[in-house]
């Protein structure tokens, strides 16, 4: 599994046959293989998250599956399109065509702001991007608002927990959650100042992944990165990823 960075919340998730492309709206994407068959998720209709480009992937690249949230109406101007729509707290199996890789399925919550937060299985993967599944803590903000943002990004986040631990419980699956998760990317925002940290530190806590990958600081990578000095996350600091390309083999 490769991973990369190409903007804010945007990723490129290389696996064996198959390419995730989450939230793209910004910069160029490296060069995507013909061979390798394209799942392009949107979670939500913000200009930075989804933008139209994101149609004419479908005229240069020979497989593409769309996976956007029911907010994003330009859907319905493109009927050529295969795209599935997708609303919060639902799970949807995409069928292999018998050619390229294996079923996709996806689980999605309920974000705190607009849209939803997925979680892929993919070729043996298990991804997490959250969207704007955040926990929104502003300074000048009523407190109800923040103490209630943060306590519905963790019902979320619990929600999805259950569902894992029930599921592998059914499997006889024995792993502990960080290491069920191989990849997550999560809102680590630098507008929200001392309160940044409050998503990951929630994230960490209830769910955990072998590679987390902060998101949506725009161009504040240097400011953002000293989040990791942050006691709530320090110690998940190992796990914390800001590189732009990441390799990552092995079970």
């Amino acid at each position: 599994m490769k991973i990369t960075h190409v903007y804010h919340s945007c990723f490129l998730v290389s696996l064996e046959n198959s390419i995730l492309l989450f939230d793209w709206y910004k910069r160029s994407l490296p060069e995507l293989p013909a061979d390798k068959k394209l799942y392009v998720f949107c979670s939500h209709a913000h200009g930075d998250h989804y933008n139209p480009q994101i149609w004419d992937l479908q005229k240069t690249h020979p497989d593409v599956t769309y996976i956007l949230d029911e907010g994003i109406e330009d859907a319905a101007k493109h009927p050529e399109a295969d795209v599935v729509t997708v609303r919060p707290r639902e799970t949807y199996l995409i069928p292999s065509d018998g050619k390229g890789p294996a079923s996709v399925r996806i689980i999605t919550l309920e974000s705190t702001d607009m849209g939803v937060a997925f979680y892929i299985e993919a070729e043996g993967k298990r991804i997490y991007h959250a969207g704007d599944l955040n926990v929104w803590f502003w300074n000048d903000e009523p407190m109800e608002d923040n103490i209630a943002s943060e306590k519905k990004c963790r019902g979320e986040m619990q929600y999805l927990a259950d569902r894992i631990r029930e599921e592998n419980s059914r499997q006889g699956e024995e792993k502990e959650l960080p290491d069920l998760l191989d990849a997550a990317f999560v809102p680590l925002d630098p507008r929200l100042e001392e309160h940044a940290p409050r998503c990951i530190a929630a994230f960490m806590e209830i769910l955990g992944a072998k590679y987390v990958f902060p998101m949506h600081y725009w161009s504040r990578l240097a400011e953002t990165r000293e989040y990791l000095k942050d006691p709530r996350i320090e110690k998940y600091a190992a796990r914390l990823l800001f590189d732009q390309e990441v390799s990552i083999s092995g079970d």
